[in-house]
């Protein structure tokens, strides 16, 4: 007899049918699902008893309250919960740092190199002597002195060239190799040992006696490297500024898009471009307030945690477990998402209600800085204005104490409401206060900072970490639709956020002029049923 003829079932099945067991709601599952459309029944056939071992029989007085089939060891369990694919990656090791390190020794090494050479290579004939390497004697007329002047001025602007593009904080540290800088690197490492393998042969070995065209060798150099830093600054800086891509980001969980245009480059460096546009122009991501706003819709729709899970048993026959099959599976997950939609009612009420309880504590607030303020404010003016007759002054701090103490309620609340009290401590309002005060700035001014979507920091940020997921490798070139994923390991900013990036590119835009239609006359078409 089947679980559908009987009549009086135990209680701890009555969510059972045809035995399925459906948890996390109330609502009893539909008969309809017992079977799959191809004739193969829905549940595989395996035992809880069998997978534990035998046991002895309950009374069957009390096997009502006894018996059950839901065991940790003998189920079969379907969330839509999403696995974790991605491990968050370490911090940075002793290697890498060694890395950096004897990467930023060697290219200071190579720009000192780089300006000294010239001026060392003017100066070694009226050194070498000195030293006991003889050498012919030097003879500098008004041209040699003019070309030891340019090299002179070449040489600052190399100095301040360097200073200026190399010169400064890395914005970013890249996983991948960055070939741009380091071809750039090798060429200047090849003209730097071209030019003194050519110097030393020809010059210092054959003792060259022209001296003037030894200060013309050294000015050559010079230009070669100026050159080249001009090279640098086309390919490091300016083939960026040619938007020849969009960018479009969306960030996880919240899904605020925005998007972003950039130049040609590879994979890493866009993505270091997008970090920066996202710090400047996203808002603040609020983790706790995102947590809380999610449980509530949980709880106000009957799905706690947001999952729709089903567990299946079979309490008929002994043996090993069975896997479902494909149809099962997708039918439980139809099942899972056809509940997910039933409550769309209750989470559009729930985030009505959320925005209503966030105004109403907003227009408190508000009204209360304005009533706070006032008071102040007018007290200063009467102040500045008779200057006699007022003993209760104050001083900034303690005026900002009373502020404080007179909206510290209704911030309180908006606070706890929009889960923002961690970033708001007292003694941080209060010195707020206290600016606004010394600067005369109205109340709207003060509530600014509160009402904001960019969260204040408590302390400078000095390193941001994050890592980039690309099915390519991020040192390759960015093409038409590349799909990489930024994921934030930050404890306190940007926590739990994931930037989803997808790369278009931008069409050539085929324009053609069209010329105007050279009638400029119009009739006026009536008809008999035409309104008047």
């Amino acid at each position: 007899m089947s679980y559908l003829d009987q009549r009086k079932l135990p209680k701890d099945t009555r969510s059972c049918v045809g035995g399925f067991r459906y948890e996390g709601h109330k609502k009893q599952l539909r008969p309809r699902y017992a079977q799959s459309e191809i004739g193969e029944p829905f549940i595989p056939k395996f035992s809880a008893i069998a997978s534990e071992g035998q046991k002895i029989a309950p009374p069957n007085e009390d096997w009502a309250d006894n018996t059950t089939v839901l065991t940790g060891m003998t189920t079969d369990s379907y969330t839509m919960e999403e696995k974790m694919i991605y491990q968050a990656p370490m911090g940075r090791v002793m290697g890498r740092r060694c890395t950096r390190f004897v990467w930023l020794l060697a290219s200071s090494l190579l720009c000192i190199i780089s300006v000294v050479s010239a001026p060392i290579m003017s100066s070694l004939p009226i050194i070498a002597p000195q030293f006991g390497f003889s050498m012919p004697a030097i003879q500098c007329d008004v041209d040699c002195e003019g070309l030891l002047f340019l090299m002179a001025i070449k040489t600052i602007f190399l100095v301040i060239a360097i200073g200026v593009l190399y010169w400064r904080k890395a914005m970013a540290d890249m996983p991948r190799l960055y070939f741009v800088r380091a071809a750039l690197t090798f060429l200047v490492m090849f003209i730097l040992f071209a030019f003194w393998l050519f110097y030393i042969v020809r010059i210092m070995l054959e003792r060259y006696d022209n001296y003037k065209y030894i200060v013309s060798y050294s000015t050559s150099l010079l230009d070669a490297l100026l050159w080249t830093h001009y090279l640098s600054v086309v390919l490091l800086e300016l083939r960026r500024l040619r938007s020849q891509f969009i960018v479009t980001i969306v960030r996880d969980p919240d899904g605020e898009m925005h998007t972003l245009n950039i130049g040609a480059g590879s994979i890493q460096e866009a993505a270091t471009e997008i970090l920066r546009f996202y710090t400047t122009r996203f808002s603040s991501f609020n983790i706790h307030l995102d947590n809380a706003r999610q449980t509530a819709v949980a709880k106000q729709s009957g799905m706690q945690g947001g999952t729709a899970g089903f567990k299946m048993y079979n309490i008929e026959q002994f043996g090993g477990q069975e896997t479902v099959s494909e149809v099962n599976t997708r039918a439980l997950m139809e099942a899972a998402a056809r509940r997910r939609i039933g409550g769309y009612n209750e989470v559009m009420q729930e985030e009505v209600d959320f925005e209503k309880r966030v105004k109403k504590r907003k227009y408190r607030l508000m009204a209360a800085a304005e009533d706070a303020f006032s008071h102040v404010q007018n007290t200063a003016e009467s102040t500045g204005a008779q200057k006699t007759g007022i003993n209760n002054q104050m001083d900034s701090l303690t005026a900002a104490q009373n502020v404080f103490t007179w909206i510290v309620r209704p911030l309180t609340k908006y606070l706890k409401t929009t889960r923002l009290q961690s970033r708001h401590p007292s003694a941080e309002v209060t010195r707020h206060i206290e600016r606004c005060l010394t600067l005369k700035l109205s109340h709207r001014t003060f509530l600014q900072r509160f009402f904001s979507d960019r969260l204040p920091h408590r302390e400078n940020i000095e390193e941001s970490k994050w890592s980039v997921i690309c099915d390519e490798s991020v040192s390759s070139g960015v093409q038409h639709g590349t799909y990489l994923v930024l994921k934030s390991h930050n404890s306190d900013v940007d926590y739990g956020v994931q930037l989803v990036c997808t790369v278009s590119s931008i069409p050539f835009f085929n324009l053609t002029e069209q010329a105007k239609s050279g009638s400029d006359k119009f009739s006026l078409k009536i008809s008999n049923e035409s309104v008047v």
